[in-house]
């Protein structure tokens, strides 16, 4: 059974995540400790909420370095919603910048009619 390091920056829906992670045969352990991100067989960075103050989360507990580490090892790595944009290179969203493991730029949509909404606002129940 994978040892899934699921990391805990006070920016993620830890519990849900590690219940999916266990049922689809993973051992998840939720986790700020650096040893706990290398002996793991793979991570899970989960994530809600804004860039800076995940940005910060990460800084305060020195754990940029040891997660990007772990991906160019080649350690599997699994980013949920903000934890997989803070990969990227810039964000229009972002006073402090990301930490640039992948060569893109993340940009926010136009406004229009059409652009999708991640709230719940608009929907009703029947």
């Amino acid at each position: 059974m994978a040892r899934i390091a699921v990391i805990d920056y006070d920016m993620g829906n830890l519990h849900s995540a590690c219940k999916g992670l266990a049922i689809a045969g993973g051992d998840p352990q939720i986790t700020d400790v650096i040893a706990d991100i290398e002996q793991a067989d793979a991570l899970v960075l989960p994530g809600d909420g804004a860039f800076d103050p995940a940005m910060q989360h990460l800084r305060s507990r020195d754990l940029i370095q040891p997660i990007k580490d772990a991906i160019a090892s080649g350690k599997p790595f699994l980013g949920i919603c903000i934890g997989l944009q803070l990969l990227f290179d810039y964000s229009d969203k972002a006073r402090n910048l990301v930490w640039a493991s992948s060569p893109a730029t993340l940009k926010s949509f136009a406004k229009s009619p059409t652009s999708p909404s991640p709230t719940w606002a608009g929907t009703s129940s029947p």
